[in-house]
């Protein structure tokens, strides 16, 4: 959830409809990610997530 609307920038009812999940839903499991950012082993695994979905499907996005 966190990276659909981070790195592809969709609003968070969009990524609801996707997941089948309320928006608000969406919402605190973004803040949960963030607020996890705090310890660096896990923004390691979150940064290095955003490079990946950013590198491989940097086409798809700009095609959708």
């Amino acid at each position: 959830m966190y990276l659909a609307h981070t790195s592809f920038g969709m609003v968070m009812r969009e990524v609801a409809i996707g997941f089948s999940r309320d928006r608000t839903t969406v919402m605190y499991a973004c803040h949960l990610v963030e607020d996890s950012r705090d310890d660096e082993d896990y923004d390691a695994v979150v940064s290095t997530l955003e490079k990946v979905v950013n590198q491989d499907f940097s086409a798809w996005r700009m095609a959708a």
